[in-house]
């Protein structure tokens, strides 16, 4: 963290709105970052460590005395600059990306950014003015239903996926329809695609080094596929509607077609593809699309039913073979997997450490920093990472999270002294 992504400079231009703080915004960001790297749950969980001489040492703090309350770590994350944390995150990635980390791309020497909708945490009684809402049936005891409102926070997610690490490029959050640009009475709380729109701008923007998006059924439309080829990118979306365009005009060319067999030893599987190139089906999509289907089984198990895919493709991504566009395809899960659930389940994303839409914007892209760096980390140097040895990525992630926590008892120095 310190000698080849410079941390402490990085947090160091964390800044906040107080005025004079006993606490700099530094070491709370610092305090925040090592939350969620050490996976302590909850900022009243955190309050005792802030006071003890190890946890004191590892953000770079006096010893001697209780660096804050749990209540200032909470008021400083709401009034934090969130360009200034999302900052954090973009250094990291740019300096990896000098660093040549990204080098060799993936399939078709390509890198890949998935993008996907995200909700940590949904609540019936605390609301923000950023909440949105939705009404949900209840059912009661006497067998009736009744509506009542439900508040949550949804985002819209840009993960950089790869063979052996998965990275948070940004994040864009929904807005409720009074904070829209052009609010009207009955406007409703602003959709996934909106968001993800931004968000696609502005990774072009941030990370020009990017060449293919790749999306859920969702994004198989005319516009979001128009808006990456004018950003020059690639995408790969999964089509799920068969009577739409273009997937209804390549189901009937393939109707007497036979399909390449492909037989994946190391995965057991054998895949049946059709591959259809430059349908021009869709009115809202000016130029040529793609479109590959593929069928997966299972021969060890002849019984189970097969699963099966359809892709867009577009751009730089047809450049792949219909065996490489299944894969990226079927690699969407990885932000579901990797990053969706294990921040759900292991690192507490779930739980609402404050409830103020830039206080949860700043510890969200604290944690995000925490998870990169532990990513690269792993990539680097642990030659047992575990996506080497089996289908559970996360399985040496834990393993090494609780040799931290042990190693933190120990800490009697502070590791951002460099002599």
């Amino acid at each position: 963290m310190r000698q080849v992504y410079g941390l402490r400079e990085r947090l160091q231009a964390v800044r906040d709105r107080r005025r004079s703080p006993k606490t700099p915004a530094s070491q709370v960001a610092a305090a925040v970052l090592f939350t969620g790297l050490l996976r302590i749950p909850s900022l009243n969980a955190l309050e005792p460590r802030l006071r003890e001489k190890p946890f004191l040492c590892l953000i770079g703090a006096a010893v001697g005395r209780a660096l804050c309350s749990a209540d200032t770590i909470s008021r400083a994350l709401c009034g934090t600059d969130l360009e200034s944390v999302r900052g954090l995150v973009v250094g990291i990635m740019r300096k990896a990306e000098r660093n040549k980390v990204f080098r060799e791309g993936w399939y078709g020497a390509l890198r890949y950014v998935a993008l996907d909708g995200w909700e940590p945490f949904c609540s019936y009684r605390r609301h923000c003015p950023h909440c949105l809402v939705r009404y949900v049936k209840i059912k009661q005891r006497d067998g009736s239903c009744i509506e009542i409102e439900q508040y949550y926070h949804r985002y819209v997610v840009a993960m950089l996926i790869g063979k052996r690490f998965d990275l948070v490029l940004d994040c864009e959050p929904l807005l409720p329809h009074a904070l829209r640009p052009t609010p009207t009475r009955d406007a409703e709380d602003e959709g996934e695609l909106t968001a993800a729109h931004r968000l696609l701008r502005r990774v072009h923007a941030t990370y020009p080094w990017i060449d293919v998006v790749v999306g859920d059924g969702l994004y198989s439309n005319g516009p979001f596929l128009s808006l990456a080829a004018e950003l020059g990118l690639g995408a790969v979306v999964v089509a799920r509607k068969e009577g739409d365009e273009p997937l209804r005009e390549a189901l009937q060319l393939w109707q007497n077609q036979p399909p390449q067999i492909l037989e994946v030893p190391e995965s057991h599987e054998r895949l049946e593809l059709w591959d259809c190139r430059d349908l021009r089906t869709l009115d809202t999509y000016a130029g040529a699309i793609r479109v590959v289907r593929g069928v997966v089984r299972d021969p060890r198990s002849p019984e189970a039913n097969p699963r099966t895919w359809c892709m867009l493709v577009t751009g730089k991504a047809t450049r792949l073979s219909p065996a490489q566009v299944l894969a990226v395809a079927r690699s969407r899960w990885h932000i579901e997997n990797t990053g969706f659930h294990q921040w759900t389940s292991q690192w507490h994303f779930g739980h609402v450490f404050t409830h103020d839409e830039s206080g949860i914007q700043a510890l969200y892209w604290l944690f995000f920093a925490a998870f990169n760096l532990l990513t690269l980390f792993l990539y680097l140097q642990v030659r047992s990472y575990g996506r080497d040895r089996g289908r559970d990525p996360t399985r040496t992630i834990r393993r090494l999270i609780d040799e931290m926590r042990d190693d933190l008892a120990r800490l009697d120095f502070s590791p951002w002294d460099s002599s």
